[in-house]
C-alpha cells in the first residue's frame, strides 16, 4: 500500500526551487514576529464557512470567544467562497502567504499537508482530551497535522407533511424509495434530489461514495490494491441508475437548486449530509419540524465528509495558533463550537444541545450515524482520491445518461485507474 504522502510532493519541491516557500518550519519556532511590539497578536484563520448564510456568523461568533481568556490574542477571517477556496489556499500557502490556520475538508487538508504547506502539531495540543473517532485522519504517517473541526455525515432526509399528504413513510431500501418518491410527485412535488452530472464532479463523487459503502464497496482489496470494478460497484451503479430512470430526479438541476427548493417545501426526498440539511431547514419556507431524517436506504453505513484545522508552515505566530488549537479541544472551545454547528460531529463527543434537538427533529438521526460513517477518500490513496473517482464517476455518466452496461464500465474504469500506477 503505499503512503499518503506522494502526489502533490512534485508540487512542493517545485515551490522550494522556485523560491517561493520561504522558510518551511517557521511555524515550529518561539517566533511570533507577526505580532506587535506590545506581545499583541492577530492570527488569521481561513473558511469557506465564514461565508455561508448565518452558519458563518455563528461559527465566527463561536471561536471569537477564544479572544475573552486570551486578551492577546486577536482572531482575524479569510473568509473564501467553497467554490475558490482550493485554488486560492493552494496558491497563497505554495507562495508563502495565506492564513496561519487553515480550515479545509479532508481531500484539500491532506494535498497541503502532501506538499508540506502544514506542519505536524505537538500531541500536547490535545493532551488530557478525549478525542472521537473525527480525530483519526488528521493523523498521517503517525504524525498529527490535522485538528477535527466538523464531521458532515449523510442521512436520507425528507418534508413529513409531504409524505403524510401522498400516504408514505420513510424508505428503507431503494425499491422503496423510488416507490415512495413517486407517491409524492404524483401530489404535485419534487420526489427525489441527487447530485447526478459530471459537471459537479467534486460534489457528484463524494455524494456517490454513500451509495457505493451502502453496497459494500470499498475501492481497495485487502492488500490495498485498488479495486473498481467489482460486484458490489456495479450493484451501486445499478441502483443509482435505477433511481436516474424513476422519472422522480430534476434532471439537469444543480445541487444549490435542488437544495432551495427543498427549503421552500417542494421536494420529498434527499441524501444530503448534515450541514446541507442545516441549511434547507434555516430561513425557508419548510417548517422545521416537518424536516425529518432517517438512515440511508442501504444495507451498509454510507460516508462523511470532513473539516480539519492544519497550522500553516509560513505562520509566524506559532504559538498563538498552538494556544488557539488547544482552546478549541478543550470543554469551552467544544462546547461553543457545539452551539453553532447543528448536529455536526465535533474533535469530542459533545452532544447536541437540547434545544437545538427540540426544534430540529432531523437532527439526531446524523449524529447517531457520525459514529460508523466512513470517510470520502479511499483509505492509502486520500492524496489520490480526486483522480481515482473521476473514471469512476465518468463511467457511471455513461451508465446513466447513455444506458451502458456497469459491469463493461467498470471494467473500463478499472482500466483507467491501473494506467494511473497507483497501486
Amino acid at each position: 500500500m503505499p503512503t499518503r504522502r506522494t502526489t502533490l510532493q512534485a508540487f512542493g519541491a517545485a515551490a522550494v526551487g522556485a523560491g517561493v516557500l520561504g522558510s518551511v518550519g517557521a511555524c515550529g519556532s518561539d517566533d511570533v514576529s507577526g505580532g506587535t511590539a506590545d506581545g499583541k497578536v492577530t492570527l488569521v484563520i481561513s473558511n469557506s464557512q465564514w461565508v455561508d448564510a448565518l452558519r458563518g456568523e455563528n461559527l465566527w461568533n463561536a471561536v471569537k470567544k477564544f479572544e475573552a481568556t486570551n486578551p492577546d490574542i486577536t482572531l482575524e477571517q479569510e473568509a473564501i467562497p467553497s467554490a475558490d477556496y482550493a485554488n486560492k489556499i493552494t496558491t497563497e500557502m505554495g507562495a508563502g502567504q495565506g492564513p496561519d490556520i487553515v480550515i479545509a475538508q479532508e481531500g484539500l487538508f491532506y494535498q497541503l499537508a502532501d506538499a508540506g504547506l502544514i506542519v505536524a502539531q505537538d500531541e500536547s495540543v490535545v493532551d488530557g482530551v478525549e478525542l472521537n473517532a473525527t480525530a483519526d485522519n488528521g493523523v498521517i504517517d503517525g504524525d498529527r497535522y490535522g485538528i477535527a473541526w466538523q464531521r458532515a455525515v449523510y442521512a436520507l432526509i425528507y418534508n413529513n407533511a409531504l409524505l403524510e399528504q401522498a400516504g408514505v413513510t420513510a424508505p428503507t431500501t431503494v425499491a422503496e424509495l423510488i416507490a415512495a418518491a413517486q407517491a409524492v410527485q404524483a401530489a404535485g412535488a419534487v420526489g427525489f434530489t441527487e447530485r447526478h452530472q459530471i459537471a459537479d464532479y467534486s460534489g457528484w463523487f463524494m455524494d456517490f461514495q454513500n451509495w457505493a459503502y451502502g453496497h459494500g464497496v470499498d475501492w481497495v482489496d485487502s492488500a490495498g490494491a485498488l479495486t473498481i470494478d467489482t460486484p458490489e460497484a456495479v450493484a451501486a451503479f445499478t441502483a443509482f441508475k435505477q433511481v436516474y430512470d424513476a422519472g422522480i430526479v430534476p434532471i439537469g438541476d444543480d445541487m444549490p437548486t435542488q437544495r432551495n427548493r427543498f427549503k421552500e417545501g417542494q421536494v420529498g426526498f434527499s441524501i444530503d449530509n448534515s450541514g446541507g440539511t442545516l441549511n434547507i431547514g434555516t430561513g425557508g419556507a419548510l417548517a422545521a419540524a416537518d424536516l425529518f431524517s432517517a438512515a440511508l436506504p442501504f444495507e451498509n453505513s454510507g460516508a462523511h465528509q470532513q473539516l480539519f484545522l492544519g497550522v500553516s508552515t509560513h505562520s509566524e505566530n506559532a504559538d498563538a495558533a498552538v494556544e488557539f488549537l488547544t482552546w478549541l479541544v478543550g470543554t469551552e472551545g467544544q462546547q461553543a463550537l457545539r452551539e453553532a454547528s447543528g448536529p455536526d460531529a465535533l474533535a469530542t463527543d459533545v452532544p447536541i444541545t437540547a434545544e437545538f434537538a427540540a426544534a430540529n427533529p432531523w437532527a439526531q438521526t446524523f449524529a447517531d450515524l457520525a459514529e460508523n460513517s466512513r470517510s470520502t477518500l479511499i483509505p492509502g490513496y486520500e492524496v489520490e482520491t480526486d483522480q481515482i473517482m473521476r473514471p469512476v464517476m465518468e463511467a457511471l455518466e455513461r451508465v446513466i445518461v447513455s444506458d451502458a452496461d456497469p459491469a463493461a464500465e467498470l471494467a473500463t474504469a478499472q482500466s483507467e485507474v491501473d494506467a494511473l500506477g497507483l497501486s
